[in-house]
């Protein structure tokens, strides 16, 4: 089982990496709420036919306490986390965005060891190191375009906001996940987030013309396979991942997406791949191979 946690959170890391590839190009076109609320309208819609698939109940009786949590959870780690991200994204660009963007991984270790009692070791945590010093300085490497202070102060703070939402919506569902099937738990969670995302389309300033994204357009030609790749498949893969090995492990592994997506931007999106980010590479790699190593 620990193996199949360990492929399962690389696996997450690649494909959420070759969505954001997609989404990039889907973006240029749809607006971020507007994409955001198109890719877990998909996911959510493929989840239904995947349960009836395998046999698992839509709606089992479950206590309520089980469909309150991963419903909280969908709507901390989708509506809102997501919703903190892309307006940070606004404010501060890529680059920085994706730079706080790594606090995610030290927020899980923080939270997993306060709630969780889950402790890496000495050797745990250098493999942790490694992840977050690459993901750093391929962040690093960017450019990163000039803001003003008042972006610069309200990006950050809404970005660890995002992160920190996050982080607590996946350590609220570990326990529970352990007498769950994890494709119903992925199911509960994207119906609570995207339930919590058409609340806020509804309360959107400009309701028509962002109905009008949502329309079909040229746009779903990438929007429509980086939400089944990046969103569906990353989401089933990422869960099952933190089902089967400790939070704290798959969360160093996740942390690997940004440097796939470094590679995966050279090779589809032409983006040059420098020193730099060839170290950060290296770095992440051996990270990942240290941390995984913890498993016994």
């Amino acid at each position: 089982m620990q193996i199949i946690g360990i492929t399962c959170s690389l696996g997450a890391a690649f494909l959420w990496a070759l969505g954001i590839i997609l989404f990039k190009k889907s973006g240029e076109t749809i607006s971020p709420i507007a994409l955001n609320i198109f890719k877990c309208t998909v996911t959510l819609a493929l989840f239904i036919p995947t349960l009836l698939l395998f046999n698992i109940e839509l709606f089992p009786d479950r206590p309520l306490s089980d469909w309150l949590i991963f419903g909280l959870s969908g709507i901390f780690g989708i509506t809102l986390a997501d919703t903190f991200f892309f307006m940070a994204l606004s404010r501060l660009g890529a680059g920085m965005t994706a730079v706080i963007d790594c606090l995610y991984l030290p927020m899980i270790l923080f939270f997993s060891f306060i709630f969780l009692d889950e402790v890496l070791g000495i050797k745990g945590l250098c493999g942790a190191g490694l992840v977050i010093g690459a993901v750093i300085i391929s962040s690093a490497a960017r450019p990163v375009a000039a803001v003003t202070r008042k972006n610069l102060i309200q990006g950050i703070a809404l970005g660890i906001l995002g992160v920190t939402l996050l982080a607590g919506s996946i350590i609220m569902i570990k326990y529970r996940l352990e007498d769950v099937h994890f494709l119903w738990a992925s199911f509960v969670r994207m119906l609570g987030g995207t339930t919590g995302l058409y609340l806020l389309a509804v309360l959107h300033s400009d309701k028509k013309s962002l109905a009008a994204e949502l329309y079909p357009s040229k746009s779903w030609k990438t929007a429509l396979p980086a939400s089944i790749i990046g969103n569906y498949l990353a989401m089933i893969a990422w869960l099952a991942g933190i089902k089967y090995i400790l939070v704290s492990i798959a969360a160093v592994l996740n942390q690997l997406s940004a440097i796939f997506i470094f590679i995966l931007a050279a090779i589809f999106l032409k983006e040059p791949i420098t020193l730099p980010r060839l170290s950060a590479t290296l770095l992440a790699v051996s990270g990942a191979i240290l941390v995984a190593t913890t498993v016994n």
